[in-house]
Order: C-alpha cells, then sequence, then structure tokens
C-alpha cells in the first residue's frame, strides 16, 4: 500500500508493440532446480537459447487460470511468442545504451503480484496455486517483466523511423468501402479534480503521540517491533509480517517514507513520519547498494463525518468559480487537485486501453469507463461540472469533480471526428508490416531448431 500509483506495465507495453503478446500469459514461473531441468524437455532452440516444455505448459496454465481454454491452436501460438522473444532479445544485446529499469521493473512487478493476490485472494491461496514460493514467483515476473522491456526497445528501434502523412490517411480512408468503415461508439473527454478529507490537527497530533509510546516501548525493551507491528499497525498485510516490508528499490516507496529511512542507521526506529497514507514508525533493517529493508507501524487518521462533509463544501466552493467563470477547470486542477498522479495532465482520466490499440488521445469509449465516472457524467452537457462524488477507499476516502470537456456520439468512421484514430491505426499497420518484414530477415540469421511435434509452429513465424 506504500506504493505510488504507477501505470501498468502491460499498458506501457501494448502502447509500443500492439500486436505482439510477448509473455503475457506467462506471469507465473517455474521453479528449477538442476536435476529437474535436466528432465525438462527443449523443444525450440532458438542459436543456443533453449525453450523449454515447462516454459510452454506454465503460458497454457496462466490461460486455463484465466477462464479460458488453452487448446492445440492457443499453444500454438503462444509457442510462436516465445520464439519471436528470443528473436527480440537476441537484437536487444545488440543496441546501445539499454538499461533495465530497475525501480519501474520493481514496480511493476509489485503491481502484478498485488493484481494476483487480489485475484486468489490471499498470497497463500497464490502460492498455493503457483506451487511455490512468492520469492520464486516474483522472480519470475520480473524476469519477464525485464524481457517485455528489451522488446519494447527493439519494436521502438524498429520502428522510429516509421510516419503517416496526411496524404496517406486520406487515401486510406478513401480505399475503403462504405460497408466496411467501422462503427465507432460514443466517447468523451473526462477530467477530474481530486480533494482528500483530513483529520484535524488534534487528532492527528494524537496519533503522532500513540506512535511515541509506542516507541518508547521499544526503546525501553518491553516489546519487539515485530509483536508491536501485529497488534497496532493498520497495514495488515505488512502487519502479518512484524511491519516488514521487504527489499523494494530506492524511489519505489513515499518520498517522506524512503527519506526518512535513509537517515536511519541498522536497527534505528524514527519519529512518527507523515505520507500520504497517514503516520508511521519506522524500523530500518538494510540496505544494499539501491535496495533497502524496512519495518513500519501504520496509523491511518480516518477523517470523521464531519471532516468528509468540510471537504465536499469545499469542492462545492470550487465548482460554484468554474461555473460563475472566475476559475477555469484546468486552474482549478493546478490550484487544488491532490491526485498526484492526473495533475500533470489537467486531471484527464485514461483507461487501460489508451496508449493501446483502441483509442488514441484523450478522448475515451464509454463502454470503458468507470461505472462511477460513467453515471457521475450521464446527461451532463459538454463543458460542464458534475456535482461532488463521494469515492468511499479503503485507507483514503476522496471527493471529486468531474468535467465533461467533450462528447462525441456514436458515428461511422468519417474523416473529420475520427482523423486522428485513422492515423494511428495506418501507423500501427505501418509498423506492423515493418516488423513482420524484420522478423522474415531475422529468422535466416538465426538457427531454429523445433521438436518434431511443434515444427507446425514454424510455418506462424
Amino acid at each position: 500500500m506504500l506504493k505510488k500509483i504507477v501505470l501498468v506495465l502491460s499498458r506501457w507495453i501494448r502502447s509500443v508493440i500492439p500486436f505482439l503478446v510477448l509473455l503475457t500469459y506467462a506471469w507465473l514461473p517455474v521453479t528449477r532446480a538442476s536435476d529437474t531441468l535436466l528432465l525438462d524437455k527443449v523443444i525450440v532452440t532458438v542459436n543456443q537459447e533453449l525453450i523449454l516444455h515447462s516454459d510452454l505448459e506454465e503460458a497454457c496454465k496462466q490461460v486455463t487460470l484465466e477462464g479460458k481454454e488453452a487448446d492445440k491452436s492457443v499453444e500454438m501460438d503462444l509457442l510462436r511468442e516465445l520464439v519471436l522473444n528470443k528473436i527480440f532479445l537476441a537484437k536487444a544485446a545488440l543496441l546501445d545504451d539499454v538499461k533495465i529499469p530497475k525501480a519501474r521493473i520493481q514496480r511493476a512487478c509489485d503491481f502484478r503480484i498485488a493484481s494476483l493476490i487480489r485475484q486468489y485472494g490471499s498470497e497463500e491461496k497464490l502460492v498455493q496455486a503457483a506451487h511455490q514460493s512468492i520469492y520464486h514467483i516474483k522472480k519470475g515476473i520480473k524476469k519477464r517483466l525485464k524481457a517485455e522491456y528489451l522488446a519494447s526497445c527493439v519494436y521502438q528501434h524498429l520502428t522510429q523511423h516509421i510516419v503517416v502523412r496526411p496524404a496517406e490517411v486520406k487515401a486510406y480512408f478513401n480505399a475503403l468501402l462504405p460497408h466496411s468503415r467501422p462503427y465507432y461508439p460514443a466517447s468523451v473527454e473526462v477530467h477530474q479534480l481530486i480533494i482528500y478529507p483530513k483529520a484535524s490537527a488534534a487528532r492527528q497530533e494524537a496519533v503522532k503521540s500513540k506512535l511515541l509510546q509506542l516507541k518508547q516501548l521499544l526503546l525501553d525493551g518491553v516489546v519487539t517491533f515485530s509483536d508491536l507491528a501485529k497488534q497496532h499497525s493498520d497495514d495488515l498485510h505488512s502487519a502479518s509480517k512484524g511491519g516488514e516490508i521487504g527489499w523494494v528499490p530506492l524511489g519505489a516507496l513515499a518520498h517522506a517514507y524512503e527519506s526518512a529511512t535513509l537517515s536511519l542507521k541498522p536497527g534505528e526506529i524514527s519519529d512518527p513520519i507523515a505520507s500520504e497514507f497517514g503516520f508511521h514508525l519506522i524500523e530500518r533493517i538494510g540496505r544494499n547498494k539501491d535496495q533497502y529493508n524496512t519495518r513500519h507501524i501504520l496509523k491511518v487518521v480516518e477523517p470523521t463525518e464531519e471532516e468528509i462533509r468540510l471537504t465536499e463544501r469545499e469542492l462545492k466552493a470550487i465548482k460554484n468559480k468554474i461555473v460563475a467563470g472566475t476559475l477555469t477547470f484546468k486552474a482549478a486542477v493546478q490550484q487544488y487537485s491532490e491526485d498526484k498522479e492526473t495533475v500533470a495532465q489537467g486531471g484527464l482520466i485514461t483507461t487501460n486501453h489508451q496508449g493501446g490499440d483502441l483509442l488514441p488521445g484523450r478522448l475515451v469509449s464509454v463502454e470503458d469507463l468507470d461505472p462511477e465516472v460513467y453515471f457521475a457524467i450521464d446527461g451532463l452537457e459538454a463543458g460542464t461540472v458534475s456535482a461532488p462524488q463521494y469515492m468511499g477507499r479503503p485507507y483514503r476516502s476522496a471527493w471529486r469533480l468531474l468535467y465533461l470537456k467533450q462528447k462525441v456520439a456514436a458515428h461511422p468512421m468519417n474523416l473529420a471526428q475520427d482523423y486522428e484514430r485513422i492515423h494511428y491505426d495506418l501507423l500501427q499497420q505501418k509498423k506492423k508490416k515493418a516488423v513482420d518484414a524484420w522478423i522474415q530477415k531475422a529468422k535466416s540469421e538465426f538457427v531454429i531448431s523445433f521438436s518434431p511435434e511443434y515444427r507446425a509452429v514454424e510455418q506462424l513465424l
């Protein structure tokens, strides 16, 4: 819960490789002892790189866990992606100045682990389903994320010179028969301004005082940090482990938390530290070159009903200024919004599809909107602001205003409304064609050998 909100790496990968799976299904790795490796069957070799039967099994297993049928056709497609990934990684090794962003990989790994834990209900159930420790699950995910990142670097290198000119867009559109032009659903551009209710200064001081009392117990040797975390911490996930967060890279946790940690000596305990999540009592466990490990006790200061209503009134006052024309929504976001992740984009709401192969730019299909957003803007005219909307969230509730900047009705494809989307689609087609041509050329430079039962995959490359 201390992790900053980050873009899902799958969205990042999809933005540069919209047609290539690149191990999307291979989230749960296989732990192989050396004797197991000797028994595992090699089904493909790409130069000196091996693809094992267990690699394919794990990819198929993930498909099944997602409720899909891993039939023979799916199995062949997955093996094709594994082979292509080896080719891309070989190309990545030849590129200069390609550095793995460790902190980014760590955050993406944490996000995927959290998603899997939510999917299975608990860390214990995830470990049970994967038949391996959480350490090995994380290790496998990081390995695959690194591979995806390197593959994305190759894709960008191969397609950076490709452009689409306006005349090409017009010619592409005119070449489509009227009945073959797609029908686009209604779409909107929505911005948000978020404010978090805050507990009174007196109640915050009371929590800090409580944490100082706990610190004194630790200094007196009356109890261990681990026992106190289990009894008092509001971070239930780490509390079950005696407050231990685990090893994280620099830059992965909230700035205030990290700054306080790095100022401590091993075994030293901080004074109460405020972050966006509450107040922390931190014990530094250790640090190496670019990682550190801590324990913490988190106390969340929940706002009262009156404090929640006070924030609602504050938001209503901001809306009145916007409606009166004395303040633009964009300026209001810059001045008041406390959602760090969207302030830089003027509060723009995006979806997992944006940056991918559906809606480029600022528009979001209404079908992809969060239901809470959809019902809040339903009935609004373009250029108007919603009533304050309450978002009850674990650990941190919030109020927000939603601004419907533009609304595009469902319609058949046309140049006037859809130039940007048509341009994007054509660009992706040209990039795919260029990469496919490179793959065909690269195949001749690799020695690729399939076991007899998988030779049909060779025709798919």
